[in-house]
């Protein structure tokens, strides 16, 4: 069973990379990382 904060990372990076297109590994990894950081900050706002 995947973790909350797991599918929240995967949900929002698919939601970022679908609106993207062309893109190249750093693009993606960079993407990966915004999507991570947004979840991440997320999960602290419920907590706080």
């Amino acid at each position: 069973m995947k973790s909350k904060l797991l599918e929240s990372i995967e949900l929002i990076f698919k939601r970022r990379l679908s609106r993207k297109t062309g893109w190249g590994r750093n693009e993606v990894l960079i993407e990966y990382q915004a999507s991570v950081n947004e979840a991440l900050t997320k999960l602290i706002d419920l907590i706080i």
